[in-house]
Formats: C-alpha cells, sequence, structure tokens
C-alpha cells in the first residue's frame, strides 16, 4: 500500500513491513519520547489537578499505545479491503483522527477518576481540537524524522524514488532491466538439474522474511512488489524478481514470463497452443510462457518429463 504524508512523500508498505517498524528500537524510543513530552508538559493539567505522577506516565502510555494499535489496525484492514497496494494520498487523514477520537473518549474517562474533572460531551470537546492538532504534530515528526531512519535501519526501502542513469523513475528503469534480463534468458540448449541436497536446504531471503526453497510454489511479480505463493498460502512482500531468482539454485525452477518463476515441483504440466503455451500449476494456476521462451520452456519441460497436452 502506498501512503502520502503531509510532503507528498510516497512511503509504501507491505503488512510486513509495518510490524517490523512497530518492533524496530528507533520507533520504539520515539514513542516513549512522546509519552515523556507528554508527562512533562502535563498536558491539560492532568498532574496540577490532583493526579498522581505514576498514574500520569500511565495515562499518557496508554494513550500512545491505544492510539497506534487503532492506527495501525485500521491500515491493516485497508489491507484487507484493498489488496494489491492500491494509492492512497487521503488515507493518513482517517486513522490518525479516528485513533484520537477513541483515544480522547479514555482519557479523559480514566482522568475524571483521579482528578476533579468532569467526564462529560464538554469536557471531551475541550479537549479534543488540541488533542487532534497534537497528534498531527507527532504523527508529522513521525514521517518526517523518525521513519527515514527506521527505514535505513532496516533497509527496508519505504522511500524509492529518483531517477536512474536513462532518465526514468528508479522503479521503472529497475523494471525495464529486469525485463530486459528475464526476455534474454539462459541458453535454450541448457537443461537445468535438480539441486544438490545442500543447495536445496539453502533458505530464501526476501524483504526480513526468510522461506524455505522447498516450500516454495510460485512467484508473480506485480510491480515492485511479490505474490510468494508457498505450501501454507500465499503474502505479498516488496521485493524484485530478479532478488528471488538470483537466489535459486540451478533447476529449482523456471521463469517461463518476465513476472513469473515456478518451482521445479510445482508443474503439472505444460499445455500447447498456436496462440501460446501456458504451464499448468498442481494449484489450478495456468502460468503464461513468454513467445521467446517457449521453445526453452518445452525443452526444460521434455527434461523434467512434464506431461504435455
Amino acid at each position: 500500500m502506498q501512503l502520502f504524508d503531509m510532503f507528498g512523500e510516497p512511503p509504501q508498505f507491505t503488512s510486513h513491513e509495518m510490524k517490523l517498524v512497530l518492533r524496530n528500537g528507533i520507533f520504539l524510543k520515539y514513542a516513549a519520547a512522546v509519552v515523556f513530552l507528554l508527562t512533562a508538559f502535563d498536558t491539560h493539567g492532568y498532574r496540577e489537578a490532583g493526579m498522581p505522577l505514576f498514574a500520569n506516565v500511565m495515562l499518557w502510555a496508554v494513550c500512545v499505545a491505544g492510539f497506534i494499535l487503532v492506527y495501525v489496525g485500521m491500515l491493516l484492514a485497508w489491507f484487507v479491503l484493498a489488496p494489491g497496494g492500491p494509492v492512497v494520498r487521503m488515507l493518513r487523514a482517517v486513522p490518525n483522527a479516528t485513533a484520537m477520537v477513541l483515544v480522547s473518549v479514555l482519557v479523559v474517562a480514566v482522568a475524571s477518576s483521579y482528578t476533579d474533572m468532569e467526564f462529560n460531551r464538554q469536557a471531551l470537546l475541550q479537549h479534543l481540537p488540541y488533542n487532534i492538532v497534537l497528534s498531527y504534530a507527532f504523527e508529522t515528526l513521525l514521517f518526517v524524522f523518525v521513519l527515514p531512519h527506521v527505514d535505513a535501519s532496516l533497509k527496508l526501502g519505504l522511500y524509492r524514488r529518483g531517477s536512474g542513469r536513462s532518465g526514468l523513475p528508479l522503479q521503472a528503469e529497475e523494471t525495464a532491466a529486469q525485463i530486459k534480463q528475464a526476455d534474454s534468458g539462459p541458453a535454450a540448449d541448457a537443461e537445468p538439474e535438480a539441486p544438490s541436497d545442500a543447495a536445496a536446504s539453502r533458505p530464501v531471503v526476501l524483504s526480513g522474511k526468510t522461506f524455505a526453497l522447498e516450500e516454495l510454489r510460485y512467484a508473480k511479480s506485480e510491480e515492485h512488489y511479490l505474490r510468494i505463493a508457498t505450501r501454507s498460502g500465499q503474502q505479498t512482500l516488496r521485493g524484485r524478481l530478479g532478488d528471488l531468482i538470483a537466489q535459486m539454485p540451478e533447476g529449482a525452477g523456471i521463469q517461463p514470463h518476465r513476472s513469473w518463476w515456478v518451482a521445479r515441483t510445482a508443474v503439472a504440466g505444460l499445455k500447447r497452443g498456436s496462440q501460446g503455451d501456458v504451464l499448468l500449476l498442481e494449484e489450478g494456476i495456468r502460468v503464461p510462457v513468454a513467445r521467446g521462451r517457449r521453445a526453452q520452456v518445452r525443452e526444460i519441460a521434455r527434461h523434467w518429463q512434464i506431461e504435455e497436452h
């Protein structure tokens, strides 16, 4: 999913990357600093009104944690409602305001039990505008200063921008290079052997996640994301198909199309046709074979003793 902060920068997340960010030490220090500032400046005057220091610290810790949970929960819900990561320019206004409204109700309710302040609609309306402005200020600090440092420490590449030597955006240049490399392909007369036991046990690492080679079924490139299918299910991660193929031992699979890689054990058959060949997978998936790779794929299918239709 691609979001846009208030300055128009496009951080792009997968759900897995979002979990990595939330567990990162830099982000946790930032959250602790927010709690410290809210307590030190006695926001809303709760300590002056009689709230003990320990209760005040716990109140703001619960406030920050609750805000993060609601905010992230709404983003994850968007992943479910719009799988594949569409561009969302205005989404940041929705989880922020919603999370702060819910958290403000909680904060005012808890504060009323430690002070002589009343928990009512008027008190909530007095605090809510200030809380929303404050939340946007902290969110802006997160986007502008904290998130880039988290991104650099985790090496996720959440901000992928700029131009390459060809004058194209980096993403477009990388995609063009990947297509060119995929279309050239290995020699058609190459017959990959089955990977050795040592190679087959070597893990494949993508976007911080590790996969056992024997668990992989296929991978499909979707812009700068990969849809990875394993024996246990599917997930979408940031990455390029070339990064996956570079880790594959010879004979572990085949790349019938610039957007696909298929494991040798996942291929159930090859269907020939005048308009184009199709690899048939055990899952019922039909993978197109590029015209320039047709002879190579047919030769590999014969070598692997794949049934042809």
